[in-house]
């Protein structure tokens, strides 16, 4: 395999860190707002912080103008703010006063705000992306420096990923591996990839088109890395380089680095995330799915993060819920393999539901041998792998229901209901390559076949 040689980084970032954590900021810029009837101009500072918490903060030096607004501040709170040069307003709220600073604070009613108007004519995206694991494919390339230590350059990870016309390319840089060790020891946030969106012909898109495929790919990157992922701080060009568009503000995203337990991703096989996107994409598209997608995967990274306080049992309930409401989209509503009634309080066992769903995609049902306390059930045994994730999550919901599980059983099925739900999105994506099996899975650079593929 021979990889490109590029003597700079394929994809330049319009925001840097020098560090993990490190504050980025995005300049002063003239604001106005109204409170009480008088108009209040500041050169504020936009700035993105990560610690204590990620907020983006926008702090105005007080100019003395203020005189009996600033009262009014404290007591309304909310208000909105209006790019003064831009013509562009976004909703703020009230933050603090520091007399000792001589500035007023504000932070954005929602994560992010977009800091320009509404453009139709961006020819390609810069967007960054926070906390993402290494990865290796076969798209990678090598960054040749000449400088110490890396005389003959280093291997930065790179895949890309197509659909319905749009090209979308993640790639690391040399600050990658820096980043991802410092977020290994102190975690929290930092810029880990740097990704460029165009469409195949060079057409130009609108900030809304940049919204929806962003959108679309944080809820990818999650699902691949079983947690969420931060697809932030886009940039988008017209076709002389000016910048038409801006977003400031981070997502919902994971603090510090990624575990390779966490998900089916294989960390040594990035090509599988181009191979799995394009699937991803047309369900997330689909006016049927893209609800039951998002709310599977809310659940399902729920599920999944176990860095957020939440126990196997707990995750269990969350993995069967993102089972549920997949099964009754793809059997009652898209492929109408039964009607409604079959999901009523009445109908299926929710073992049924499942297995209705699993047995359609072609998914096996038997309890992987891996998973030696749920083959160690007192008494009768369970029927398969469906059985035992239901009757020990109505264990848990009904007290008394299940008793005498031998230790670990509750993590085992919550493992299987995890492989379950990997299983079932990979398949709905039309995935038929490789993914990294959490059950059998012993090193980080060992996948297998999908089953409906075996």
């Amino acid at each position: 395999m021979s990889l490109e040689i590029l003597l700079q980084a394929p994809i330049a970032p319009v925001y840097t860190q020098n560090f993990a954590n490190e504050p980025i900021s995005f300049g002063n810029h003239s604001i106005d707002f109204e409170v009480d009837g008088v108009t209040l101009n500041y050169e504020a500072d936009f700035r993105l912080r990560f610690a204590p918490r990620d907020r983006l903060e926008i702090v105005c030096p007080m100019n003395g103008d203020e005189g009996p607004a600033i009262h009014t501040l404290f007591d309304r709170g909310d208000l909105q703010l209006r790019f003064t040069k831009r013509n562009v307003s976004f909703d703020a709220l009230f933050s603090s006063a520091h007399g000792s600073k001589g500035t007023l604070e504000f932070v954005p009613a929602r994560s992010a705000i977009c800091a320009t108007a509404p453009s139709n004519c961006i020819s390609r995206a810069v967007v960054h992306l926070f906390n993402l694991p290494k990865f290796l494919s076969a798209q990678d390339y090598i960054f040749r420096t000449h400088e110490p230590p890396l005389f003959g350059g280093c291997r930065c990870g790179r895949v890309v990923l197509r659909f319905d016309g749009w090209t979308i390319t993640i790639a690391a840089n040399l600050q990658t591996g820096k980043m991802l060790e410092e977020l290994k020891e102190k975690g929290g946030y930092a810029i880990t990839h740097i990704c460029e969106i165009v469409r195949e012909d060079s057409s130009q898109f609108s900030t809304k088109s940049v919204t929806e495929i962003i959108t679309c790919l944080q809820y990818f990157l999650s699902f691949a890395f079983g947690r969420w992922s931060a697809v932030a701080l886009p940039v988008g060009f017209d076709e002389n380089g000016r910048v038409v568009h801006e977003e400031w503000g981070l997502p919902m995203v994971s603090d510090g680095a990624w575990n390779s337990s966490q998900s089916w991703f294989c960390e040594q096989e990035g090509e599988i995330l181009s191979q799995v996107f394009p699937g991803f994409a047309n369900l997330f598209f689909q006016k049927t799915w893209r609800k039951a997608l998002t709310n599977a995967l809310y659940w399902y990274l729920g599920a999944s993060d176990r860095g957020v306080g939440i126990g196997v049992d707990t995750g269990l309930i969350l993995a069967q819920t993102a089972l549920e409401g997949l099964a009754w989209t793809y059997c009652v509503e898209d492929k109408k393999l039964v009607t409604k009634d079959a999901f009523a309080p009445r109908g299926l066992s929710a073992a049924n539901r499942l297995r209705l769903l699993t047995t359609s995609l072609g998914i096996p049902s038997e309890i992987p041998k891996e998973l030696r306390t749920l083959h160690a059930q007192p008494g009768k045994q369970w029927e398969d792998g469906l059985e035992a994730v239901t009757k020990i999550r109505n264990g848990l919901v009904h007290s008394g229901e299940i008793k005498g599980l031998p230790e670990g059983a509750f993590y085992d099925a919550w493992r299987l209901s995890m492989w379950y739900l990997d299983l079932v999105l990979l398949r709905l994506c039309g995935h038929e390559g490789n993914y990294a099996n959490r059950i059998t899975r012993r090193a980080v650079w060992e996948s297998s076949r999908v089953p409906w593929k075996v």
